[in-house]
Parts: structure tokens; sequence; C-alpha cells
């Protein structure tokens, strides 16, 4: 096999790249030959590999390395022992699952075009979509792009006696179509540094509400949640969580009907929330494109702490555990305010691979491919060599045995939900107006929101200016169902971007107000 079959672009890059230096001395050159050249060898390897193997699946997915590399190895070994053949996974990670979006729109939208023109069988070259949060998968469902799993039927003993319930805490499990199925349990929460909490001299957050504390100003990492769904969905349960605070202590006023009261109620629950995470923004350091990109700056103390999904957290715990068991990294699920869902699993419409695919799938919801998960590096139902520090989703796996070789053994899921029910009538149907409020209250005037909140800490909180600062009537929850709701799924920037514009002035004009209001009171 030539070099330039291998990969005739990559040769021509190496070429051009070299061209300015080929009258320079010799060394220099080999140097940077040996520079550009390592990657394409490095891609020759791994092509090799593919072209050498009996069989390929294809996966698109936004799991980490880690996770493709433990769970790739285990159901290769398997499906080699059950079949003698050899297997090749092709991971494909376009980004998270807004990339993945729009990568799978793209590529069905031409896959569909070409069945138009009687040309191809509306497959797109991938066979299975692995990760990216239950709504996505619903999203991915609606357009017609997954199919039913086998793993329904072969392992239905799973879902008849609630191994693995159809919902929980709010969140479905699998789909009543039986295209997607959940294979790890996810929660959102806050990570944070120990070094860094003495620092600024407060204990380890508990709530969602400990991080409005002005102790944490310019000291918390968040990520940008137009950019990430899972981001997304934990600033929501934030929103529900008040939302349910508030509907538990309904009090009716003089001759209101009970149905009035509890609309009331609801709104009055949804300005508490976007009100906390006002404040939560007012002390962050950054949005940050990248959700990984919070618990490591939190463990390399850039910031004391940061929201992000419960395996990242761990993750980092794990990172930096000590001989005797202590981390400066911890994780903790914010009491009552948040509710367990699922990462899923599904095989696409027109896989070359239907059957391999289909396998994988049964294979994640088997007992091995479920303890990987949890099990400890080296133990006999763990993984290789890097712990994922996952939780399985499958009910009766957490037995004693088990729980024995789990990196979280004390995590029991299904015992330690609290009392947070996700509640999909309250805010599912303006979680895109969610994500556009935070855009335009928190992040493109970030830069006044910090200056006023620096203001209001200097001076200890002026009624009249922290009044101004509490008005969110802009983004209320009538506007959040109706005008911004109507503005996104408009599908025209015109309306969007106004809407942007309008709003986003508001705030400013508030929180230019209210730095003067308190810097005049100081």
């Amino acid at each position: 096999m030539s070099f330039l079959s291998i990969d005739p672009f990559a040769v021509k890059i190496l070429f051009y790249s070299i061209r300015p230096y080929l009258r320079k001395r010799y060394l220099t050159f080999l140097a940077l030959l040996a520079i550009v050249l390592a990657p394409v060898m490095l891609k020759r390897t791994g092509a090799i590999k593919s072209w050498t193997s009996d069989r390929r699946l294809t996966v698109m997915t936004p799991h980490n390395e880690t996770i493709q590399r433990e769970l790739g190895a285990a159901f290769i070994d398997y499906w080699e022992k059950k079949t003698g053949e050899s297997l090749y996974i092709d991971w494909r990670v376009p980004g998270g699952s807004n990339e993945i979006r729009m990568v799978l729109d793209s590529l069905y939208q031409a896959a569909d075009k070409r069945v138009a023109d009687g040309d191809g069988d509306g497959g797109i070259g991938v066979d299975v979509l692995f990760g990216g949060g239950q709504l996505f998968f619903e999203q991915e469902q609606q357009k017609g792009r997954l199919v039913e799993l086998n793993v329904f039927a072969e392992q239905v003993d799973l879902f008849a006696n609630s191994s693995i319930p159809a919902s929980f805490t709010g969140e479905p499990f699998y789909d009543d179509e039986k295209q997607w199925v959940g294979v790890c349990l996810s929660q959102f929460g806050i990570v944070y540094n120990e070094d860094g909490l003495r620092a600024i001299g407060v204990e380890a957050p508990k709530t969602w509400d400990d991080l409005a504390d002005p102790a944490y100003f310019g000291k918390l990492a968040l990520a940008d949640p137009t950019k990430s769904g899972s981001v997304a969905k934990a600033f929501e349960m934030l929103v529900q969580q008040k939302m349910h605070d508030r509907l538990k202590n309904i009090q009716q006023q003089p001759g209101e009907p009970m149905d009035k009261a509890i609309a009331r109620t609801k709104r009055e629950g949804w300005t508490d929330g976007i009100r906390l995470i006002q404040k939560i923004a007012a002390n962050a350091r950054y949005f940050t494109d990248s959700a990984t990109k919070i618990p490591h700056d939190v463990a390399q103390g850039d910031a004391v702490a940061g929201i992000c999904i419960d395996f990242y957290g761990r993750t980092y715990n794990q990172r930096f555990m000590q001989p005797d068991g202590s981390s400066r990294v911890g994780w903790v699920a914010p009491v009552g305010g948040t509710s367990l869902s699922v990462d899923p699993v599904a095989v696409l419409r027109g896989a070359a691979e239907p059957e391999l695919a289909q396998e994988f799938v049964s294979f994640l919801m088997s007992e091995r491919g479920q303890l990987l998960w949890n099990g400890q590096p080296g133990s006999s139902i763990g993984t290789n060599k890097r712990a994922l520090r996952r939780l399985p989703v499958r009910r009766d796996l957490y037995i004693p045995e088990n729980l024995a070789q789990f990196t979280d053994p004390e995590a029991m899921p299904f015992e330690n939900s609290g009392d947070f029910v996700y509640d999909p009538e309250l805010t599912q149907n303006v979680f895109g107006s969610l994500r556009f409020i935070i855009r335009v209250m928190c992040m493109d005037s970030h830069d006044e929101l910090k200056s006023a909140w620096k203001s209001l800490i200097d001076a200890d909180f002026p009624v009249r200016a922290m009044a101004i600062f509490n008005d969110v009537s802009e983004v209320s929850y009538e506007k959040a169902q109706h005008e911004i709701k109507r503005a996104i799924e408009s599908g025209s920037k015109i309306d969007l971007v106004e809407q942007s514009i309008r709003k986003g002035t508001v705030f400013r004009v508030n929180f230019s107000k209210v730095k003067n209001m308190a810097d005049k009171g100081r």
C-alpha cells in the first residue's frame, strides 16, 4: 500500500507546510518534517487497523475518550468472543449535542435528497447515536431518525420488573416507541474546590442558592446554555425548584379562584428562578463554550465552584484523590434541586450495520455493560484503566456484591434522589426561551451585570437599587411562553435579533442605573 493511498490530502498539507523551509538548513527541515509527519503517520496506523478488521461500527457521540476507549474495548472483546470476528469502532465526535444535531440535520437532509432522486437508502454512514441527553433523543425521534430497539424484546424482564423503570423523578428512562433507552444516569450539580472555599471563607455549597453568595464574586465558572443542552437543563432544574417551592405553599388572595392562584404562583416561582440565575451569573468569571472546562478550572483553582454534570465532577474528584481518600475537588447534587435523568443510546435509520448496532445497544444494557459505568478499574466488574464515574441505569445491579467494587457505592441514586420531581408542564415548553433569556440577560451584558453586582456588594445592597436589579419583568413567565417563544419558533432571524436587542437594552439600562445608584449611596 503506497503512502499516498493513505491520505493524499494530508500529504498535500505536509508539502505546502514544508515548502518555505526547503532552502533552509538540513536539520531544521528534518525537525519540521518529523513534527508535521507524526500526526499523518498516526492517522495511517488507525486507518490500517480499521481496514484490516472484519466489521466496522460507526458511533456518533459526545462522550469523552475514556468512555470511548473503555466501553469500546469491552464491546470489541465481547463481539470477537461471540463471533470470532475482529471489530473496529469508528467514533465520530463533532462536539456536544447541539453540534451533533447540526451534523445530523445536514447529513439526513442530503440522504433524503438522494432517496428522492432514487439513489440511496436514507442512511448517513453512522450506525449508533450514543449520548447527548433525553431531550436530544426525543427531538431526533420526532424527526424519524431512530428505529425500534431489539433490546426491549431480548431483555424484556429488565423493563417488566422495573429494573429499568419507565420513569423516575419525573424523567423518562426510555420512550414509548422503544426507539431509545437510557444506559446510565445523570444529575446536575455543583463542582467545587476545597482550597478555594477556605480562601473565600464559605462552606461547601449544598443548594443552588449558595452560588448567589457575594463571596463567590468572580469565582464561579459557568457554561453557555445556548451551546450545551445539558447545561441548559441544569438551569431549568434551578428554575423548577423555585416553582416547586412556591407551589408547595400556595396562598390564595381574597376572592381568588384556586386555578388563578396556581397560575400566579407559577409566575412568582419563575421570577424567583430567573432572579437567582441573574445573581449566579453576576458571580461568574465567564461563560465558556465547553462544559468540560468548568471542572478543569475548578480543579486548577482558577474558579472556586461551577455548575456541571455529575460524572465531570466525579472524574476530577478521582483525578486529584489522595491516598487517604481526600480530594481537593468535590461535587454535590443540590438538595431538592435536581432530577435523575438518563443518557440514552439509539440505532439510527439507515444504519450500514444494523445487526451490529443493535448488538451494541444490547451489550450496553447487559450486566457486563452496565457495571462498567461504575466498576473500579481492575476489578472483576470494572474498566481496564480509568474509572468512568457514572451510574448504571439498571436498578437491580445496586446489590452488595457489586457495590463493594463500585467507585461511588454511596451514591445509591434510586434511594438518594431527594424530593425533586421534574414536571415538564412547568418549563419544558419554554426551554428554548430560558436559553434565550440567559443569553440576553446574563451573557450579552455580562460586563455590565458584574459591574452592577459589584457596586451592590460594596454598597451593602441598597433597597432601591436592588429593586431595579431584581426587575426581570422583561423576561416574565408569560413573555417566555408567548412573545419570546414565538420569536424563536418563527424561524425569522430578524424577529429574534429584534427581541435580543430590545430585551438586552432594557437590562443594560437597568444595570447602569443600579451601578450609579449603588455608587452614589456608598
